[in-house]
């Protein structure tokens, strides 16, 4: 994945699509931010996966700190037993919550809580530097913070024209340019898609494809059941 494109180079196809305006770095930047936070949010891509840093279990411990600070959400988890020779790894059933409890066993469950993972069950051993247990996870990181227009984007180049037209689309509603439109967000009554008219509309158009070619590319999310979440 090529990934060489600049916030300066978008703010030049913003320029030239209105004769020459210059924005300060200021805008540009509030601009791109706003952008590139719409696009990377869009949906769960894979340029926004991330490997987390493993951590072991404290046997009484339920709820842990390892959260990353780009955290956005979980992808996949998994507890492996290194004390055994085959080295075990299980995956983790992924919940929206979970319970506080007191119940100790084999950890089956993991979820957000609170900024720390909180697992099910309780873990009964204590994890130094190797044995039982290590928690192996990846995660769908936030779309970065753009802080100067030298920065390139985390996203494939060939996904450069369609922030290119969101760039165009919020520098023209910047200077009340009529061919701008108006922003519609994502409405569930048109099919869960993004809409707009005039500019905004040509880049809700090129985001619902990229979001669609995504999802062509990675099938579609499968998460935990909520039932049975107490097994006993």
């Amino acid at each position: 994945m090529a990934s060489t494109k600049t916030v300066a180079n978008a703010a030049t196809r913003a320029s030239n699509e209105f004769k020459g305006i210059t924005l300060s770095s200021t805008d540009t930047l509030d601009f791109a931010n706003e952008i590139y936070q719409l696009m990377g949010n869009a949906t769960r891509f894979d340029w926004r996966l991330a490997a987390g840093t493993t951590f072991g279990t404290t046997a009484g411990t339920q709820d842990y700190a390892n959260v990353p600070s780009d955290f956005a959400s979980l992808h996949r988890a998994y507890i492996q037993d290194d004390s055994a020779s085959t080295n075990p790894i299980n995956p983790l059933s992924i919940y929206e919550s979970l319970p506080k409890s007191s119940r100790r066993g084999g950890v089956y469950a993991i979820a957000v809580e609170n900024a720390s993972f909180r697992f099910l069950d309780v873990p009964t051993a204590t994890r130094s530097g190797s044995g039982q247990w290590a928690i192996l996870f990846s995660y769908w990181k936030r779309p970065k913070r753009l802080t100067a227009t030298s920065d390139t984007f985390e996203f494939d180049d060939i996904w450069f024209e369609t922030f290119c037209k969101g760039m165009v689309a919020r520098t023209g509603s910047f200077l009340d340019d009529t061919r701008a439109g108006v922003w519609g967000g994502r409405t569930m009554q048109a099919g869960n898609i993004f809409v707009g008219t005039g500019m905004w509309g040509e880049f809700a158009a090129q985001l619902n494809n990229m979001v669609e070619q995504e999802g062509l590319a990675s099938g579609p999310s499968v998460y935990a059941p909520t039932e049975g979440l107490l097994r006993g």
